[in-house]
């Protein structure tokens, strides 16, 4: 399968469209389930803060979030025999990988980009990054939350993982271009999807449960 990679960047403009609310819309939930592995050691608070971001901004469009155990990549594992006996993590639909400044160094990222994520030409995507050091001095120099910002960013990556390939609008959530006056005149953890984008991810999702229960019959 064909893969395209998308950038978050700093450098442009913003709005945002509201939609109905979670209750609203709460008995079409579809679920979508998300696994963060960490290089960065990222403090457990934030993450949290992080995460209930994203949760916070699916939920607006009928999307519910299940987090899977957050992998501290690079951690001392302890014995072999340990290992062994550790209970199998079940593999995320999607993986968020939070990249270190050296990591991100070697990968190929656009000077400015937060993030990134592997789209897929059809169907929905896997793999999204986000490069903490760049949030955090972003988050610095705008004055706003870094967790804030870090939720912001998945939010951002998991949307280009759920949307057809190409889509990428003038305003809202998923405006592909920032500039840090842009960040201090909003709340990045109240942005939100437009309703084509909301229906476009939901039928994202639906196509894959239906795939996902076509092959277990």
């Amino acid at each position: 399968m064909g893969r395209v990679v998308t950038f978050l960047a700093l450098t442009v403009v913003i709005g945002s469209v509201r939609l109905s609310s979670a209750r609203e819309r709460a008995d079409e939930e579809l679920p979508i389930t998300i696994q963060i592995h960490d290089y960065w050691h990222v403090p457990t608070e934030s993450l949290a803060r992080a995460s209930a971001v994203v949760t916070s901004t699916y939920e607006k469009i009928g999307v519910r979030t299940e987090w899977l155990q957050v992998v501290r990549q690079g951690e001392r594992r302890g014995t072999s025999k340990h290992r062994r006996e550790m209970p199998r993590i079940p593999i995320a639909q999607l993986t968020i990988i939070i990249l270190t400044k050296e990591m991100a160094a070697r990968g190929r990222f656009a000077d400015g980009a937060l993030g990134m994520a592997a789209v897929a030409d059809e169907g929905m995507g896997r793999i999204a990054y986000a490069i903490y050091d760049r949030v955090r001095d972003t988050a610095s120099r705008a004055g706003i939350g870094e967790a804030d910002l870090l939720g912001f960013v998945m939010a951002h990556e998991i949307g280009h993982l759920l949307l057809p390939r190409g889509s990428q609008p003038e305003s809202g959530l998923m405006r592909g271009r920032w500039t840090i006056r842009n960040f201090r005149r909003i709340d990045v953890a109240n942005l939100e999807f437009s309703p084509l984008q909301a229906s476009q991810i939901r039928v994202t999702i639906e196509n894959v449960e239906a795939a996902g229960s076509t092959r277990t019959r």
